[in-house]
């Protein structure tokens, strides 16, 4: 008998995204089955529910995928679930929280490929802002810039907030950042004109900086947006840029140039995970592996 191909998605959220439930079936799987309200207690619990059920054979044939909206509980989730697991019972695990890894590292793709392409960085290292980046795409896109050697400032209007964000970011992925209130355009315009790097990862509908501001910065930089509702968190970054110059030496990539890498490196971690030959545990750092991979082959 052929075993079916099931993907529990695991959530601290009341509810699980459809985004993910949606991109799980159209990876091929057979079932997929929302959990949400747990908390990373409860995690080993369900992993021996979960491997135990299908015998030693079987238990590959079960997948995990953590989606919670706090990194910080997405990862706890994720520690719990391999401390559990022991061999003979393996099954695949992966992390994401709220998209937030896999759009982080499309992100950072998409801008490494403008900077190479237009010199920037090519001499000293990077500078790069996180506009609004509390949340798990902000905090994904710090940490991984900053891992890659880039210098790191990290915004939000509150400084305390600014200040928790980059010590998760230090706790979760060793990585330093600088925390910095911009409790208006004025203080985060001044920010982004010392960038190389701009990248706008605040709330869908939330405008950051104005065309005003954006037109006052001076050249090479690179100005990225995530947020495709309008109004847009860089005015006059339109979602379909990707390297477009929307002033002089000014170069955007819009959400949707984002977005279009993000569905596949999540499409493809979502096919490993459910027809990898060993299991594999998908973290930030295979999302980063694989969006360069797949940006580099474009």
């Amino acid at each position: 008998m052929e075993r079916k191909r099931l993907l529990y998605l695991v959530s601290s959220d009341p509810r699980v995204s459809p985004f993910d439930i949606n991109m799980a079936y159209d990876a091929g799987f057979d079932a997929v089955v929302p959990y949400g309200s747990v908390d990373a207690a409860s995690v080993p619990g369900l992993v021996q529910d979960v491997m135990f059920s299908r015998g030693a054979k079987g238990a590959r044939f079960s997948s995990l995928f953590f989606s919670s909206s706090s990194v910080r509980v997405a990862e706890a989730m994720l520690q719990a679930a391999r401390k559990t697991l022991f061999p003979p019972f393996v099954i695949g695990l992966m992390v994401d929280p709220k998209g937030g890894y896999t759009t982080a590292a499309a992100l950072l793709a998409r801008a490494a490929t403008v900077c190479r392409s237009k010199g920037i960085g090519e001499t000293t290292p990077l500078r790069v802002l996180v506009a609004a980046g509390t949340g798990g795409v902000g905090k994904a896109s710090a940490a991984l810039a900053a891992l890659a050697g880039a210098s790191v400032t990290l915004t939000s209007r509150s400084a305390a907030l600014a200040e928790a964000a980059a010590g998760e970011v230090k706790t979760l992925f060793g990585a330093t950042v600088e925390p910095r209130a911009a409790p208006a355009e004025a203080e985060l315009a001044l920010l982004a004109a010392k960038a190389d790097v701009v990248l706008a990862t605040g709330a869908a509908g939330a405008q950051l900086l104005s065309r005003r501001s954006i037109e006052a910065l001076k050249g090479p930089k690179v100005l990225a947006d995530v947020n495709a509702v309008p109004p847009h968190g860089l005015e006059g970054v339109r979602p379909q840029d990707n390297g477009t110059e929307i002033s002089r030496g000014l170069f955007a990539v819009g959400a949707m140039a984002v977005g279009d890498l993000k569905f596949k490196v999540e499409s493809s971690l979502l096919k490993d995970l459910l027809g990898a030959e060993s299991p594999p545990v998908i973290d930030l750092e295979a999302a980063r592996l694989r969006a360069r991979e797949l940006e580099e082959s474009r």
